[in-house]
């Protein structure tokens, strides 16, 4: 098992009411598989997966990208302005 702590921003931020929290996967997890694990605690968060970009160590990654113990990932919603 490790452990990844997760932070939210903007409307993801809303979807699951918190900053950040610390979520526990197999040893073997992509952020994909970090991604499917909110989705099933939060499902607000499944309209946003198309739009999401995903940062790994402050780093943008690809979704598929291995994850392991004391990893940080952001994911980032698209930006707006006007």
């Amino acid at each position: 098992m490790i452990s990844v702590n997760v932070k939210f921003f903007g409307p993801l931020r809303d979807a699951v009411k918190q900053d950040e929290l610390t979520l526990d996967l197999p040893d073997v997890s992509t952020g994909e598989e970090a991604f499917g694990r909110l989705v099933a605690l939060s499902p607000d968060l499944k309209k946003w997966r198309p739009s999401v970009r995903l940062a790994v160590n402050l780093e943008y990654v690809q979704f598929s990208h291995s994850l392991k113990s004391g990893d940080e990932l952001s994911f980032i919603p698209p930006v707006s302005g006007g």
